[in-house]
């Protein structure tokens, strides 16, 4: 399935649009200052009342612009839809950031066709930015281009990770961050992935990876770091139940997968 230029044109506004009444759920939550947090998996693995709101909104308003596109969001959305659209929804990408007044939170709604990803938008909901891309047509910030970085040396790169909700796989990262952080130029962690994939697509981070990424906290940003020009790739790994995800330029990619290979963490891709 082909998307004419008017249709991906639809879409991206559609996704914009959701994307928005989803931020201005986080902000009334944050002005009001209160709101209801339970755990998913673990203590480190927060849901609050404002992910289920903040996803209802997104719902509603892609249903009511397409009601035969399938939707797959974090909080239980699931519709399986007979257009060959799927939306991938994350309503509040970065909750203990949100719980804890940490200013890195957003929302994501990525559109796949066929398992293809084919739109991405991300609402940085503390900075109001709004990150957009359209794969082989190229992503914006606020509406302006951006583009990855063309660094291709793992000493000066600056690169992105984040740690999955358990304390037995958090010690394994904990193991193999020991061993990236000296061969890079130094690491971050803002606990929001799409922002982080975000980062890589701007040129503000060269290159992100992280294990145990949901289908949701991928697609929009995903979507996005590809129009930028991104390499994305998913590796199995030696000794987690989960993939990880690599994001990068082009250059930077097989030194950044050569590295976690050494780690002993992932697998040599085929």
């Amino acid at each position: 399935m082909e998307l004419t230029g008017k249709e991906t044109c639809e879409l991206l506004e559609i996704a914009k649009h959701a994307a928005s009444l989803a931020a201005a759920v986080h902000c009334r939550a944050i002005g009001v200052g209160e709101f209801n947090v339970d755990t998913k998996r673990s203590s480190c693995d927060l849901v609050t009342e404002v992910d289920r709101e903040a996803e209802r909104e997104i719902v509603t308003a892609i249903r009511a612009a397409r009601p035969n596109d399938g939707i797959i969001g974090e909080e239980g959305a699931n519709f399986s839809g007979s257009s060959g659209v799927i939306w991938i929804l994350d309503p509040l990408d970065g909750t203990t950031n949100f719980v804890h007044r940490y200013p890195a939170h957003s929302v994501a709604v990525g559109v796949e066709i066929e398992g293809r990803r084919v739109i991405g938008v991300v609402h940085d909901t503390f900075s109001n930015r709004v990150y957009a891309g359209v794969v082989g047509e190229g992503a914006t910030c606020d509406g302006k281009p951006i583009a990855v970085r063309n660094e291709c040396n793992l000493n000066q790169a600056l690169v992105g990770t984040g740690f999955f909700p358990n304390a037995d796989i958090r010690r394994l990262q904990a193991d193999v961050l020991k061993q990236i952080l000296p061969r890079v130029r130094d690491v971050r962690r803002s606990g929001c992935p799409s922002l982080d994939i975000c980062g890589v697509a701007s040129g503000v981070l060269d290159a992100f990876y992280e294990c145990g990424l949901g289908r949701w906290d991928i697609a929009a940003a995903a979507a996005i770091a590809e129009a930028a020009g991104a390499t994305i790739l998913l590796l199995n790994s030696r000794v987690l139940p989960n993939q990880f995800l690599v994001v990068a330029n082009s250059k930077l990619m097989s030194g950044m997968v050569a590295l976690l290979v050494e780690t002993g963490v992932v697998e040599v891709p085929l």
